[in-house]
């Protein structure tokens, strides 16, 4: 069989072709802008990207999926649903590769990436051979796809509403914010998608919520489902001890581990993980254990290198609360000042939250906001960085605007401290860039 994902860049669809290729289906893609990290990696699987749309892609193809930021009038596509060929969304084909495993489903706005790499590690170090589908790059997996048995352990969001077409046999929602309204219309609509999610999962499932917000799992319980709270005073409850070197010391469900991740944040994403993974047999003391080895994911809090004693950081955060965390880990690790280049993503997120950007850059010590990383969107008069910078200031922050060209001059003065790049776009090409050029 020979599959053609348009859009293969992506982080879910990537994660797609490396599935197929390891279930032996000759895999093709395509992408609008293509990364050249994301190219060199998919080349090692034996997956070349063609740049750009066009309906010569399809010759030979027995199946299309697209991604569900893909403009619904691209040729590409089009002349796929006039030929016949068979099209799948990013979702549909997921939910169609978990159909013959025993699935564990994690969502949640922020954590889901790191949470579900933790619960493929503990379940790896333990013997199971998990089937891992993850939304960034495992250092130890060299991507974001982990081929093995029967046990999947998927990285489900709601974009798209992707996690609602999957019946997984337990599930986790790490935390709850109003994201993707785009997707949903409402507040409401949002929430009920949720617990739809946990209400799927199977006779005998365990369910996860964040303490914040219970009644996600109310359905869920209504049906018989163990639901259990993550979070302080529920009852998957870690307690932090004294942070170590670039790490966390903490005790949960009695017993003491050390995570190498800094920040409240991982550890929060860590008892998660064990949760679910005490919920297909792993004893939580082993899953400890295992974590202590943990490689860590790519753009989450990930050390770039050294200049003049300024420690590079790369970050994937790109909501408030992940800005937030990330920073505050910073400032609680790093002696000296704690610098920030931020890249807003999305225009219509931008909009919506760019008080609370602010309000996280006035963590730093100085922070810089680069141009909006548009992804899928086209341009909305009037909103640009500069709303980011302004409310910022507001705070009392020290933030100025900066463009990409002008990376080098700012940077080159730091001495201490740590530089963090902070976005969900093009700003770890930016600090990639810039560490192999000091």
């Amino acid at each position: 069989m020979r599959v053609h994902l348009i859009g293969i860049c992506g982080a879910g669809m990537s994660a797609l072709a490396a599935w197929y290729k390891a279930l032996g289906a000759e895999v093709t893609g395509c992408d609008g802008s293509p990364s050249p990290e994301k190219e060199a990696s998919l080349a090692e699987l034996g997956i070349a990207v063609q740049k750009g749309h066009s309906p010569e892609h399809l010759k030979g193809v027995d199946r299309v999926v697209f991604t569900a930021a893909l403009p619904p009038d691209t040729s590409e596509l089009n002349a796929a649903a006039e030929t016949g060929i068979p099209v799948l969304r990013r979702s549909e084909a997921l939910a169609e590769l978990c159909s013959s495993h025993s699935v564990v489903a994690i969502a949640g706005a922020h954590g889901k990436t790191t949470t579900t790499s933790m619960a493929g590690w503990i379940a790896q170090e333990c013997g199971l051979d998990p089937t891992v589908f993850v939304g960034g790059n495992v250092n130890c997996w060299n991507g974001n796809f982990r081929p093995g048995g029967n046990l999947a352990i998927v990285e489900s969001d709601e974009y798209d509403r992707t996690f609602l077409r999957l019946t997984p046999a337990h599930a986790a929602v790490t935390s709850y914010a109003l994201e993707h309204l785009e997707c949903y219309g409402s507040p409401e609509a949002l929430e009920w998608a949720f617990q739809a999610f946990l209400e799927s999962v199977l006779p005998g499932g365990t369910v996860i919520v964040p303490v914040e917000k219970p009644g996600l799992g109310y359905w869920a319980k209504r049906i018989g489902r163990k639901v259990l709270r993550s979070g302080s005073g529920g009852e998957i409850d870690a307690k932090l001890g004294e942070y170590s070197g670039w790490g966390e010391k903490y005790t949960l469900l009695g017993h003491r581990g050390f995570l190498p991740a800094p920040g409240a944040h991982n550890v929060r994403n860590a008892q998660v993980a064990v949760a679910l993974c005490r919920a297909f047999g792993v004893e939580p003391g082993d899953a400890v254990a295992a974590l202590e080895s943990w490689p860590g994911v790519s753009r989450r809090l990930e050390k770039l290198g050294e200049f003049r004693d300024t420690v590079f950081v790369s970050d994937y955060a790109h909501h408030p609360d992940e800005m937030a965390a990330a920073l505050g880990s910073l400032r609680k690790f790093v002696d000296g000042p704690v610098t920030v280049v931020f890249q807003p993503h999305l225009y219509s997120r931008t909009s919506l939250l760019h008080r609370e950007m602010g309000v996280a850059l006035k963590i730093a010590t100085k922070s810089y906001v680069l141009p909006i990383y548009p992804a899928r969107e086209l341009p909305v008069p009037g909103v640009d960085s500069s709303l980011v910078v302004q409310s910022a200031r507001k705070t009392g922050a020290d933030c100025s605007p900066i463009e990409p060209e002008d990376l080098m001059q700012a940077v080159e003065n730091l001495t201490g401290g740590v530089l963090i790049f902070m976005g969900a776009g093009s700003v770890d090409r930016y600090a990639r860039e810039l560490c192999s050029n000091l």
